[in-house]
């Protein structure tokens, strides 16, 4: 066999795997820690948004749990800018007992915070217009 015949297709097949090193990292990290990451410029942008996000809202980052499927609540945290901030009336400030079970870069340091803002499943808490919310959220408030 001619050695360009071999050669070939060994070219392509380092190309391949480069570019899915290069454009599959996020995905890749996903699957090895059970996580599904997504990304929205916009609440606008979100196929399901939960009622308490701000018309606002932008830089959008969502990362939720795959491996706890049986559950009723998949751990989830939601990372977004906002300079109207969370208003829903059904809300409500609780000593902070929770913490997100999902981490995302560029989200505020919900350890600082002694109190959070709780709507129903979920809790938050802001740095300026930076926000980080996640459920579950066992002992913030509620049942």
């Amino acid at each position: 066999m001619p050695r360009s015949t071999i050669t070939a297709p060994l070219a392509v097949g380092v190309l391949a795997l480069g570019a899915l090193t290069l454009t599959g990292c996020s995905a890749l990290g996903d699957l090895a820690h059970d996580r599904v990451t997504s990304e929205a410029s916009s609440r606008a942008d979100l196929d399901s948004a939960p009622d308490w996000l701000p018309s606002d809202a932008s830089d959008i980052t969502s990362v939720a749990g795959t491996g706890g499927k049986g559950s009723d609540t998949t751990p989830t945290t939601l990372v977004f800018t906002s300079t109207d901030g969370v208003t829903d009336d059904a809300c409500s400030t609780t000593p902070r007992q929770s913490a997100p079970t999902m981490d995302v870069d560029g989200a505020p340091d919900v350890y600082k915070a002694t109190s959070v803002l709780r709507c129903g499943p979920w809790s938050m808490t802001s740095t300026g217009d930076r926000w980080v919310a996640w459920t579950p959220n066992p002992g913030d408030g509620g049942s």
